[in-house]
């Protein structure tokens, strides 16, 4: 994998996740920063005890720390996709695009429910999927473009292998020995 791979992975990824909590801000609260206000409150942890109200309106602060979290987590996750994409013989698109979404949901939601229960209830966990999907088909389609051809040969070999734990080459000097 390549770390460029990841990095613009998630970028792009970052920015595609933007129109679906953009829609959600617009649809639900007739605002475009309810979303960034309430990613905001991740760091700002009473923002989320704060009205709708306040959460509708613009707040620089709240702007600063969104964009920040965002552009963190989005470069972070994009290196993880870069890293394990490769790994897996079924269509990368699929485990990019809806698995691994699904379970990074389950995964913040848990976390969430015993972090920050009040901010966890105003998350709308259906737009949250949806952000979540759209960053991961496209950071999983501009990682792919970067990525080694997958062949069958590569495919079938054991995922501890695809995932670099021990090499071919390892594993032929241990059958040499017997």
């Amino acid at each position: 994998f390549t770390l460029g791979a990841g990095v613009q992975g998630g970028i792009a990824g970052g920015i595609a996740m933007i129109v679906p909590a953009t829609l959600f801000g617009l649809l639900r609260f007739h605002s475009l920063w309810y979303a960034p206000n309430l990613l905001a409150a991740m760091a700002l942890p009473d923002w989320a005890t704060r009205s709708t109200a306040f959460l509708s309106a613009f707040h620089m602060e709240g702007l600063l720390i969104a964009v920040g979290v965002h552009i963190l987590a989005s470069v972070l996750v994009g290196l993880l996709y870069g890293a394990i994409l490769p790994m897996f013989p079924w269509e990368p698109i699929a485990t990019a695009g809806f698995l691994a979404p699904i379970f990074w949901t389950g995964l913040l939601y848990a976390g969430l429910a015993a972090a920050n229960p009040v901010l966890n209830q105003r998350i709308d966990w259906l737009w949250f999927i949806a952000s979540q999907i759209a960053f991961g088909l496209v950071a999983g389609f501009v990682v792919n473009l970067h990525v080694r051809v997958r062949t069958h040969q590569f495919q079938s070999r054991p995922f501890y292998e695809r995932a670099g734990l021990i090499s071919q080459t390892i594993e032929e000097e241990a059958h040499e020995e017997d």
